[in-house]
């Protein structure tokens, strides 16, 4: 190996093998999953000491959040706690919220009143990944893109917006391109 080959070894960033099993997830792994599917991170340690706080080049702020972290079992967090949340603006209904969770079984959507400040109500969008008999970094990863697909959707659903908005389709009706009869 010359010593340009391993310069260059030395400034390119290291990618986690997708392949690999995490049985345990410490706040190191939750930064590199984050950076390396193309993230911005905003801050650490705000929801627990293994808690990554980023966004999407959309704007889109999520958590990534280690759970049962205290365990004589392992080194790191036993699960992963995937969230995008929302400030509630009372325009939300239980009902929407509750249509969520069976219309994108992939996550869960709640509602809090105090949300996670204990002042403000929030509506959440989470994806949990449970880590005892492992989960490749890929699967980790594509439960992350799930939820960060599923959670604005979601939103628009439980807010009546976009697509959910009132007479959305009344817009496009005289649309041929954008509807099909065929399907």
């Amino acid at each position: 190996m010359t010593v340009l080959t391993l310069l260059g070894a030395a400034v390119l960033p290291a990618h986690a093998d997708d392949s690999r099993l995490l049985t345990s997830a410490t706040l190191a792994d939750l930064q590199s999953i984050v950076v390396e599917e193309g993230y911005t991170i905003l801050s650490t340690g705000n929801d627990g000491e293994v808690s990554v706080r980023a966004k999407t080049a959309e704007g889109l702020v999520f958590n990534v959040i280690g759970t049962v972290c205290d365990s004589e079992n392992a080194d790191g967090c036993l699960g992963i706690n995937m969230q995008v949340r929302y400030d509630a603006d009372g325009k939300e209904t239980l009902e929407r919220i509750n249509d969520v969770n069976l219309m994108w079984a992939a996550t869960s959507a709640w509602y809090s009143v105090g949300g996670t400040d204990g002042k403000t109500p929030t509506v959440g969008i989470t994806r949990y990944v449970i880590l005892d008999r492992g989960a490749t970094i890929g699967n980790i990863k594509d439960n992350l893109l799930n939820v960060l697909a599923i959670a604005p959707n979601a939103a628009n659903y439980i807010w009546q917006a976009g697509e959910y908005a009132p007479g959305y389709e009344a817009e496009y009706e005289d649309d041929e391109d954008y509807f099909y009869e065929d399907w």
